[in-house]
């Protein structure tokens, strides 16, 4: 018995760096990612075969009224505690819904591959709702960490940024895709500010014996996590939380507007549309919770009514002068260029760049001729990203009021030219990215699509024809999908059956969670992923906690542009932060 609570303290330690590898992991290493899993398993594997056979309960770590993590070490009682955990329970039953639907598939190969990627919502699920909850010392850290580790990834992608060292602006997070760091980020954004409010008003103080008396804690923002380790300990295992404060109150506003920052170079639009839902929840949520007079109810819906009317002017502001073409007299375009040669106007199918028209002034006899003089990349090629070069030229050009002829060319200066090697379409779009670039882009790509039926151009017209496709497997499977492994060979059939004009490389999958799921399982299998979602917020007043619902909110939108869940970063955060915001949050969140 006594060599068995030994143990306890590090059992406790190697519990905590488990959940700080996936906090760091999630954006900076996804080998640490994948490995911190494993670790979970195997702490939780030695918690139940060192156990406690008799049923008692063994603090570990600090003493009660410090706020240890008590074990109860056998499997069935860990197996106990996770089936009276429902919303455990349905996140592990959405994973053997992939194995099952194993039975009405072929491709055996990608159905393995998909297991792999989704194990994070076996594993977080099981280990996390069988131990017991973080004190909130602990959980605070886990937080810090992943924070912290979140502003690094931004140090690198920043760098690149600001050097200019990429030739799309997705490869500047390095780690993992640019929409799921993006996630990262807008819940970075709502986690400062959720311990700047905590930070200003008084918390609970959880007693030894589970009672909650009111009184000022410490533990309410991140530096508490520093502050509070430094108390002498009583256990004689080392405390992996010492160390001095790294994040008080007056580098948290200085932190939240660098990760807002981030969001507008990132160009990502639904990050700029998941965090604008995330300050309208905010609000919302406010309004609901905070239990204050008629003025406070009146103050905080006027914010939020003013933080949308900003941001509809700001749309209005962005979107309108995109929408607003050039006035043009064609019956007077100049017909020669300056050398001579005529020029070729298309007045029918002519292509809009930044509110001017791309087909005038079009001379390709000097585009010809000049080009050359100016890259090594032929003209009737393509870009270094596999762009049409005479296109993104013809863009450029435009985008800068310059003419499509000899003069254009020369006027254009060696870092233009490295652009339009690039790929770079658009010079107002790389001179001032952000929002602006990103609609810019998206309008331009959208309107190609609408009058050419090309959709191989843009990421927004592609997703039409994912659906497209999506639509139609669903169509023809409605009940219970093609199952786990057969997705890939559906779409591949399906592009070819609706006559689909996008290119072999550009046939993705469904880029749309919700249909990824219909695809697979079908209508029944979205209806239960639908209450594996929903479910833990609907059930219990407990989970209505401001950082579940800002999760929540953050995953629901995310699936709409993006099938979060079919990579490893993205299964990875919803298993995690779904499992510690619901399974392992101290009982006074």
């Amino acid at each position: 018995m006594t060599s068995q609570a030994s143990i306890r303290p590090y059992l406790n330690q190697a519990y905590l760096l488990g959940l700080l590898m996936v906090a760091v992991g999630l954006t900076l290493s996804p080998f640490l990612m994948g490995m911190s899993q494993f670790w979970l398993v195997l702490v939780w594997l030695v918690d139940g075969v060192v156990g406690n056979r008799d049923g008692n309960v063994i603090p570990c770590g600090d003493s009660a009224g410090e706020g240890g993590i008590y074990f109860r070490h056998d499997f069935k009682y860990k197996f106990h505690r996770f089936w009276q955990n429902k919303a455990a329970v349905l996140l592990v039953a959405f994973y053997l819904m992939h194995i099952v639907g194993l039975l009405w598939t072929s491709d055996f190969e990608y159905a393995t591959k998909d297991l792999r990627v989704k194990l994070p919502i076996l594993v977080m699920p099981l280990v996390l709702s069988s131990m017991e909850p973080l004190d909130r010392k602990r959980f605070n850290f886990v937080m810090l960490i992943y924070v912290l580790s979140v502003f690094i990834a931004t140090l690198f992608s920043s760098v690149s940024y600001w050097r200019h060292d990429y030739e799309d602006i997705r490869e500047i997070s390095h780690f993992i895709s640019h929409i799921r760091f993006c996630l990262n980020i807008v819940f970075c954004i709502a986690i400062i500010g959720w311990y700047i409010v905590k930070a200003k008003a008084p918390e609970p103080v959880v007693a030894e014996h589970g009672r909650s008396v009111e009184g000022p804690t410490k533990s309410n923002n991140y530096a508490s996590a520093f502050r509070q380790a430094q108390r002498p300990q009583q256990s004689k295992a080392p405390e992996p939380v010492e160390g001095p404060s790294l994040i008080n109150r007056f580098l948290q506003w200085p932190l939240l507007l660098w990760f807002a920052y981030q969001i507008y170079i990132f160009e990502s639009l639904s990050g700029y549309v998941i965090l604008a839902a995330v300050v309208v929840a905010s609000g919302v949520y406010a309004f609901l919770r905070w239990k204050k007079g008629r003025g406070w109810h009146i103050a905080v819906g006027a914010t939020a009514l003013a933080v949308v009317t900003v941001a509809a002017v700001m749309m209005v502001h962005f979107v309108k002068p995109l929408l607003k073409v050039e006035t043009v007299d064609f019956s007077t375009l100049e017909k020669k260029t300056a050398l001579g040669n005529d020029y070729w106007h298309d007045t029918i199918y002519n292509p809009v760049e930044d509110g001017k028209f791309v087909g005038l002034y079009y001379c390709r006899k000097e585009l010809q001729e000049a080009w050359p003089q100016r890259s090594d990349l032929p003209l009737d090629g393509t870009t270094n990203n596999g762009e049409n070069l005479e296109a993104t030229l013809a863009r450029y050009l435009t985008s800068k009021d310059l003419r499509k002829d000899a003069q254009g060319v020369m006027a254009l200066t060696d870092e233009d030219i490295r652009n339009i090697e690039q790929g770079v379409a658009n010079y107002n779009n790389w001179k001032h990215p952000g929002l602006h670039a990103r609609l810019s882009s998206t309008l331009f790509e959208y309107n190609l699509y609408r009058r050419f039926n090309n959709p191989n151009g843009g990421s927004l017209a592609q997703r039409i024809e994912f659906t497209r496709a999506s639509f139609h497997i669903i169509g023809q499977h409605p009940w219970f999908g093609v199952g786990t492994g057969d997705v890939p060979q559906a779409f591949s059939t399906a592009y070819d059956e609706i006559h689909s004009p996008l290119k072999e490389e550009f046939r993705f999958r469904a880029h749309n969670q919700y249909l990824a799921i219909a695809v697979a399982f079908g209508l029944i299998g979205l209806a239960f992923f639908l209450l594996v979602l929903l479910y833990p917020w609907l059930s219990s007043k407990r989970n209505h906690t401001y950082l579940y619902m800002v999760f929540l909110c953050i995953m629901l939108l995310s699936m709409f542009p993006e099938d979060t869940l079919e990579t490893q970063a993205g299964a990875t955060l919803f298993a995690f932060f779904e499992a510690l915001l619901l399974f392992a949050k101290p009982a006074s969140e």
